[in-house]
């Protein structure tokens, strides 16, 4: 059986959740191996290990696993690093790398950082070794952390009469920041867990110590610019000359690209391959991954027999023999925990049995390359599951189980009542039972969940599990949880986060189109109109028409203006946008003769009032 994710429809994976991820951004010890890494040429002071908290916790040793240490120092101190001569790595200034490659005349950059105060720093780090101007951006894919500060490269070369070509697969723009949209505010809690965004830097022990593969650092603004060259498959090009091969690798998203650059012998691998178990799963919501592509991309990468592979996180590696190990071992790992995955689907294992026995032997295990670093190998092998068998582990008592409030109250009496199942919590915390502490609070929660004593005894193996558990996005999470069962976090601290111009950038890549069709994800069937409403859209700078159903508690969007309808609404393509994004209301747009409704008002009323108002961004105010 060969796995292959299928790519969701693009505008289910759109608006709103791409907006809520970029409100959100911020900035085992394993066996030594013989990997050549090239020394950094430029540093800049500003080592997380230069805290005196994260210091004295090391000295404590009950905070921090060992493994998130190793990790930390691979971007501590932010460096610009010497790949070979002409290709230098910016690592460690944010979640990703920005790389330079400096031709005769002019410099190309490799994706751009995730805002513009990252791509300013980095561009001054750049400035240091040469300045040529830009002459070429490569976006690599469309995450937040790749794009956010393109115009800084790019309007820096444009002030001093350069030309700069922006460059990404054909692909790239409706795949930017992939999201679930109809699932946007879950998403965006749950990118919170998993970011550690909302833990604090003052805290002796729960303290954040990453984001990703990057350090925790602040929001800042974005300055994206579209590419105005793209390709389908391959693109041979040349600029300042070097010369480039950019080849297609849908992988961990549709739009992912590798760079070939043969003159210097380099592989820019981007997402596909980097120095941590690859991220087939994110604990925040499921990507659009395509893990057969991806095993055909390294391949890809494998056959050219490269000197050098430079990720778009963390260090590199070099010579010749170093890379075809890598670059093997990672195939071979994400090969393998899928075959395997399926052998013993087909052995009538489920998906916790599976997470439970099933693991890398040990020549893939102990790969630098392959160590759990953002989330745990179990947690990949239950998507795995997921999408090949779905939800239903074979077992028919799961087919309607007990509520969650009748399974907590029958397992507390079972265990002799409230207080005997709290001495039962409060001895598996004893014994360093943690997750067990944990799950037996959860069952008592959910028959009793004002039960102040039980959430801080959660909270207590939580934090254990958290300061034990050896991947960022597992200790943040872990972390975030015991902090707002303690009441240290809560809703209002999204509200402290500053805005910024996330907004406006973006929605200069969102059509219309796309945000018509979320609206289907928006009707509260409590509010829906007690007749069938059919209203026709039409846009009066473009001449396109949209149509909008409500029928009983149904939404039918249509991309064509309907031959039979109730209503009509006339205006044009921005004030249309600035109303679905909750900029403008509606009365606002009619009273300045912005937008002109034909019908009863009444009904039009009616019609507006059902849906979810704007695309509520939880932590925008």
């Amino acid at each position: 059986i060969m796995i292959k994710i299928c790519r969701l429809n693009f505008r289910y994976f759109f608006v709103p959740g791409l907006l809520i991820l970029l409100a959100i951004i911020f900035a085992n010890m394993v066996p030594s191996v013989n990997f050549s890494y090239a020394q950094p040429i430029n540093t800049l002071n500003q080592s997380i290990f230069s805290n005196s908290l994260f210091n004295n916790t090391l000295q404590e040793g009950n905070v921090l696993n060992p493994s998130l240490i190793e990790l930390i120092s691979k971007f501590t101190p932010p460096t610009i690093v010497e790949v070979r001569p002409g290709v230098y790595s910016a690592v460690g200034f944010g979640q990703s790398n920005v790389i330079m490659i400096e031709g005769n005349d002019g410099i190309i950059v490799i994706d751009s950082g995730s805002s513009v105060e990252q791509a300013k720093k980095i561009l001054s780090e750049f400035r240091k070794i040469t300045d040529k101007p830009t002459t070429a951006l490569v976006y690599t894919n469309g995450k937040n952390y790749n794009i956010g500060g393109g115009k800084v490269f790019v309007n820096e070369s444009i002030a001093k009469g350069h030309n700069v070509d922006v460059i990404a697969n054909s692909h790239f723009m409706e795949n930017i920041f992939p999201m679930v949209g109809q699932v946007a505010k879950q998403k965006s809690l749950y990118k919170l867990y998993a970011s550690g965004i909302l833990l604090s830097l003052s805290n002796s022990s729960d303290y954040p110590v990453a984001n990703g593969l990057g350090p925790i650092s602040k929001l800042g603004n974005i300055s994206f610019v579209p590419p105005n060259v793209t390709f389908n498959d391959t693109l041979e090009t040349s600029y300042s000359g070097i010369n480039m091969s950019l080849i297609s690798a849908p992988g961990t998203s549709p739009e992912q690209i590798f760079v070939w650059l043969p003159q210097q012998d380099v592989i820019i691998s981007s997402d596909l391959v980097y120095p941590s178990f690859p991220k087939i799963y994110s604990m925040s919501g499921v990507e659009d991954v395509d893990i057969q592509s991806w095993i055909n991309s390294i391949d890809q990468m494998i056959s050219l027999n490269s000197s050098y592979l430079v990720p778009g996180h963390l260090q590199h590696a070099s010579g010749k023999n170093n890379v075809f190990n890598i670059l093997v071992a990672y195939r071979d790992g994400i090969s393998y925990l899928v075959q395997q995955t399926i052998r013993l689907i087909n052995k009538g294992f489920d998906a916790n049995e599976i997470s439970e026995i099933l693991q890398l032997p040990p020549y893939l295990k102990n790969n630098p390359w392959l160590q759990e670093r953002l989330g745990e190998i179990p947690w990949t092998i239950k998507q795995i599951y997921s999408y090949i068998v779905g939800w239903n582990s074979g077992d028919a008592t799961w087919f309607n189980p007990v509520s969650n409030y009748e399974r907590g109250v029958k397992i507390v009496n079972g265990f002799g009542g409230v207080n005997s199942t709290i001495d039962q919590i409060k001895h598996s915390i004893e014994k360093k039972e943690y997750n067990w502490a944990a799950e037996l609070s959860t069952y008592l929660l959910y028959g009793f969940p004002d039960n102040d004593e039980v959430k801080m005894l959660k909270a207590d193996a939580l934090r254990k599990l958290g300061w034990e558990n050896p991947t960022v996005e597992g200790r943040n999470w872990y972390l975030t949880q015991a902090n707002i069962l303690e009441g240290k976090i809560n809703a209002s601290v999204l509200q402290k986060i500053p805005n910024t111009n996330l907004v406006n950038e973006v929605m200069k890549t969102v059509s219309l189109d796309d945000l018509l069709f979320n609206m289907m994800f928006k009707l509260d069937p409590v509010k829906s109109p007690d007749q069938d409403l059919i209203l026709g859209i039409y846009l009066n700078d473009t001449q396109d028409g949209y149509t909008l159903e409500v029928r009983n508690d149904v939404v039918i969007y249509k991309t064509s203006f309907p031959d039979r309808y109730n209503l009509v609404l006339i205006t044009d393509s921005n004030t249309l946008k600035d109303v679905l994004l909750g900029k403008m209301k509606f009365l606002d747009g009619v009273l300045d003769k912005k937008i002109t409704i034909n019908g009863d008002i009444r009904d039009f009323a009616k019609f507006v009032r059902s849906f979810d108002q704007k695309f509520i961004i939880p932590v925008y105010k």
